[in-house]
């Protein structure tokens, strides 16, 4: 096997959301149904209503959006509407891919919202342009500020169009830091159509990362050796296969490789769905994007993509990338952090939290599980604090309208 792809197997396995523990009993030569099922094909299994919607960017990006209502329903258009934004080389699926009456997804679906589920540029559902075919090289120039810049407020703006009200955002991860971004640059288009925000792994700048593996995967020889070879995506879909199979050789592996990069413990996670998620993760992104989440864990600072002196003159008129600004966040945040967290790190959350001087309201609630815990944790209590923020700002509203 050359570098290249011993580099993407793990990548692949390392940034899965899942957790093999080397004692698992897991039958990966059996795989569950729901494994190799799209979004689409897995509501209709699950028979929960759903429409597929096609978002274009303004810089000509179409994404693939998901809107989903409670099972046994029909698509209702008085619901309050809710975007859930999954993170780095994810995809909508992983938010529904727990037990079906924990997976925070359907969760959200079966308590009476209105949930659309976002896929960002350049994953398995979000591969079509304008003008670019995926296989060119323009369509993979993008890391999480273009997500941040155009992906959002697209998105908003057709949610508010269709819905016909303010949107409760929840990001996970990336999802996250996209929302900082968009709101520190005051961006009309998300504020004026943002009814809540809540921040689920929340991540600003990257300082305390735990994970050993994590840091070197993502360091910036790995990921500029990687676009050296010629490679445009990172954790691409098609990879899905080799991981797959490399898990079902070796369980064992996988349990090693993950337990020394994440932070998911089977003492709190669902382990069980591992051999479903198999068949859905990595989802894809851009070996750009990769690159600059290894700058921000380098710099430890939360800025721009750093595309050189040259490039940073020409793009931003400075010879440093511009610094978000997080200070400038005037909107109320909800913060929901892991103790456990090795990727966004309790200590790097409090830095951030300490960051938003300027927002009126910014609230941290704790759990004791780590990252990837706010998918596939068994105990999925948390999601009753995040129905609790919907309904006051809900009722928020209902008094504002009367």
């Amino acid at each position: 096997m050359n570098l290249k792809i011993l580099i993407f197997a793990l990548a692949a396995i390392s940034f899965c959301r899942c957790y093999y523990p080397t004692n698992a009993k897991i039958d990966y030569t059996k795989l569950p149904v729901l494994t190799n099922m799209t979004f689409p094909e897995m509501m209709k299994y699950l028979n929960y209503p759903m429409e597929t919607h096609y978002i274009t960017t303004e810089d000509g990006y179409i994404l693939t959006f998901f809107r989903i209502q409670a099972k046994n329903s029909t698509i209702q258009s008085n619901l309050p509407a809710v975007y859930f934004q999954h993170g780095l080389g994810d995809s909508s699926d992983t938010i529904c891919l727990n037990n079906e009456e924990i997976a925070p997804g359907l969760m959200i679906a079966n308590a009476g919202y209105d949930l659309w589920l976002g896929n960002s540029r350049g994953n398995r559902y979000s591969m079509n342009h304008t003008i670019y075919s995926s296989n060119d090289t323009q369509f993979w120039q993008f890391t999480y500020q273009h997500i941040a810049h155009y992906d959002l407020p697209a998105a908003f703006e057709y949610i508010k169009k269709v819905t016909q009200q303010k949107i409760h955002y929840i990001g996970h991860s990336q999802g996250t830091i996209v929302m900082f971004m968009a709101l520190a640059r005051k961006d009309s288009k998300v504020i004026n159509n943002l009814k809540s925000y809540i921040a689920l792994g929340a991540v600003g700048k990257l300082c305390n990362i735990k994970s050993k593996l994590f840091s070197n995967l993502a360091s910036l020889p790995v990921i500029d050796a990687i676009i050296a070879s010629g490679a445009q995506q990172f954790f691409p879909y098609k990879n899905k296969q080799f991981t797959s199979i490399l898990c079902t050789i070796s369980p064992q592996l996988c349990g090693l490789t993950l337990e020394a990069l994440m932070d998911l413990d089977d003492s709190y996670d669902n382990i069980d769905r591992m051999n479903i998620l198999v068949g859905h993760c990595p989802a894809g992104t851009s070996t750009l994007n990769a690159r600059h989440w290894a700058q921000n864990s380098r710099d430890k600072e939360f800025r721009y993509f750093d595309y050189g002196k040259l490039g940073n003159l020409k793009n931003y008129g400075s010879v440093l990338p511009p610094q978000i600004q997080l200070q400038d966040i005037d909107f109320p945040i909800h913060i929901f952090a892991g103790l456990t967290d090795e990727l966004a790190p309790f200590d790097d959350v409090q830095i951030l939290k300490n960051s938003l001087t300027g927002s009126p309201n910014v609230t941290l609630n704790i759990y004791p599980f780590g990252h990837a815990s706010f998918l596939f944790a068994k105990n999925m209590s948390y999601v009753n604090d995040v129905f609790a923020i919907f309904k006051h700002y809900d009722q928020n509203q209902i008094q504002l309208e009367y």
